[in-house]
């Protein structure tokens, strides 16, 4: 079979240049003998790819590039939709603390509000807790109370206040880790 007879086909190319794909619909014809189909491949190729380089360097802009003065086409975007080559993820199913959160609307915490800046040291540090701003490094931060002037005893007031809520918060303290351990003990 000839060029010619390939180029008078009754169905045009159809082309995406986006994806640089030529492609011919026409029926083959049912030969068979190997050697006439491959030769009537070859044929059919080679009108394919150069009705594609026709069809690229008539619509598609051309460009000479700065770096090395090379030219360059610049391609549509592709209109066949290509497969993936992995199926699509599955989505990840919850863990039951996450539907049971969802159920009772409970939300994540938020753990931006667990740091606070250190001036002192020049640092981020934990608002309470091991090495938080507050404990600074063992060392309590009530260990001077100063005393005004014309205040009398001042100073012991304020010392039996800070020892009346220090009590108070022990006891709390204490009131709430009962009730942990009567929980605790119930559950059991």
């Amino acid at each position: 079979m000839s060029a010619m007879e390939v180029d008078q086909q009754p169905q045009p190319y159809t082309f995406d240049l986006g994806n640089m794909l030529c492609e011919d619909t026409n029926p083959m014809p049912s030969l068979r003998d190997a050697e006439t189909k491959e030769a009537l491949l070859a044929a059919r190729a080679q009108s394919c790819a150069q009705a594609l380089i026709h069809q690229l360097l008539k619509t598609c802009p051309i460009t000479r590039s700065e770096d090395d003065g090379n030219l360059q086409i610049t391609l549509p975007s592709p209109a066949t939709p290509l497969p993936r080559e992995k199926s699509v993820p599955k989505e990840k199913e919850k863990s039951k603390w996450e539907k049971f959160a969802a159920k009772k609307g409970i939300k994540a915490k938020k753990r931006d509000g667990k740091l606070e800046y250190d001036n002192e040291k020049g640092a981020w540090a934990p608002k309470y807790g091991y090495k938080g701003k507050k404990s600074n490094g063992g060392i309590a931060d009530d260990w001077l109370v100063e005393v005004e002037k014309d205040g009398g005893d001042a100073g012991g007031e304020k010392k039996e206040k800070r020892a009346r809520d220090k009590g108070d918060t022990a006891r709390r303290n204490e009131r709430i880790q009962k009730g942990f351990q009567q929980r605790k003990g119930r559950d059991v």
